[in-house]
Formats: structure tokens, sequence, C-alpha cells
């Protein structure tokens, strides 16, 4: 009789340390499934932060062409139009006035201006609409076929009577007829300066475009030596 019980006592302790066992193994798959899921939670997260920090450090614009001057008949630059485009990789950009800024710095007269941003120009149908800080007009001097004039530009700047320097962006291909900077799209960054503070030789400016995503577009001109009165130059 006691060899059986030690029998049924032996066959009980086996099934007990396998029911443990088992309990074990399940125990440490729910505990590798749960630091499985963190770590491809944290991977995600870090690829996230990483992609943000990129975003964060590369121009959503870039240059895209020579940078024009417009010379006066004082042999002085008052007008710069620098060419932009959206930066490979990057989606749209809104240029409007409330979400983009433009300052501008001269060095040689101890100029700097946080934010010389006034409007964006653009072609909707047969009009070219003016969009500002306080809404959205036609401009009835400049057409679809001169909004890439610079002469044009200039004289509709100049009739606003701004004291200081003022920047614009003109939309010389928009395919949505608004503010916002698409792929394929490209834009013109001007910066009208008045007599007082027209350029004359050597001197040079800094133009910084923030938009509101990615890094800040930042161009540097020098003028030459020499500029021919009532001319179009390039800077580079």
């Amino acid at each position: 009789m006691n060899l059986r019980k030690r029998k049924t006592r032996k066959g009980i302790t086996g099934i007990e340390a396998a029911i443990v066992m088992i309990a074990f193994v399940v125990v440490a798959a729910a505990l590798a499934f749960v630091v499985l899921n963190m770590g491809m939670f944290t991977t995600q997260k870090a690829k996230e932060a990483i992609q943000t920090g990129l975003e964060g450090a590369t121009s959503a614009l870039q240059v895209d062409g020579s940078t024009a001057a417009l010379v006066n008949s004082n042999s002085k630059v008052d007008l710069i139009a620098i060419p932009v485009k959206l930066a490979p990789g990057k989606q749209a950009v809104d240029l409007g006035v409330n979400r983009t800024s433009i300052s501008v710095l001269i060095t040689d007269e101890n100029v700097a201006l946080e934010n010389a941003y006034a409007g964006a120009l653009y072609v909707d149908g047969s009009n070219v609409k003016l969009s500002n800080a306080t809404g959205t007009f036609t401009v009835s001097s400049l057409t679809p076929s001169n909004i890439t004039n610079l002469t044009a530009i200039k004289s509709f700047i100049s009739s606003t009577n701004p004291e200081t320097p003022v920047a614009y962006v003109v939309f010389i291909k928009n395919v949505k007829s608004d503010t916002v900077l698409q792929n394929g799209e490209k834009a013109l960054i001007v910066i009208y300066l008045p007599s007082s503070y027209a350029l004359k030789s050597y001197a040079a400016i800094s133009i910084e475009v923030r938009p509101p995503t990615g890094a800040p577009l930042t161009i540097d001109r020098a003028m030459p030596a020499t500029l021919p009165a009532n001319s179009v130059i390039t800077l580079g």
C-alpha cells in the first residue's frame, strides 16, 4: 500500500511540474511579445523623430536659377528677383504672408528688417491677384502677360510708396491660383529697394525666407563693380 501511494504521489508531482513549466513558458512568451512590441514602437518613434529632425534641418525651398537685378538710372540696384521652387521630396509650402516671413539685411546701410514681406502676386484666370495681410485684391496694373516683367513689377510696387525695402512673392508658374507653392511650380522672391536704400557697387544684401516648415532659405548676394544704368544684370 505504501508503494502504491508513493507512485501516485510521484505522478501528481510530475503533473504539477509540467503545469508550472507550461505556466513559465506562457509568461515568458507574453513578456517576449511585450518586449518585441515595445521595441517596434520605440523604433517607429525614433524613425519619426529622425525624419522630423531632417525635415527641420533642410529647407523646403531652393534657388532655381540665376538672381536678376534691375539697375536704375543712377546706376544702383533697386529690385532683386530670386527664382525659387520646392526642394526635391518636399511637400507643398504655403507662401502666404500669414505663414511665411522674409527678412532683409543690407550690411552697408546697417538695415535689418525682420519681416519685409508685403504680399504675394499670382495669376487667377485673366487677372493678377494680390494676397496680403488684409485680403485678396485684383491688380489692374499687372496682367498675366507681364507678371514676369521686372520693370512692371517694380512699377506696381513703387506705386504703393514704400518707405523701406519690401518683399513680394511673384508666382510665375502657378497651377491652382493660390499662394501655395506646389511641385512643378515656380516663384520669384522680389526685393524692392526705395531710392534711399538702392544698392551701389560692391554693396551686399542678405535675404532669408522662413517658410512654415523646414529650415530657412538664405540668399547672399553682392553687387558687381560695374552697374550699367537702366539695365538688368545677373548676380549669380
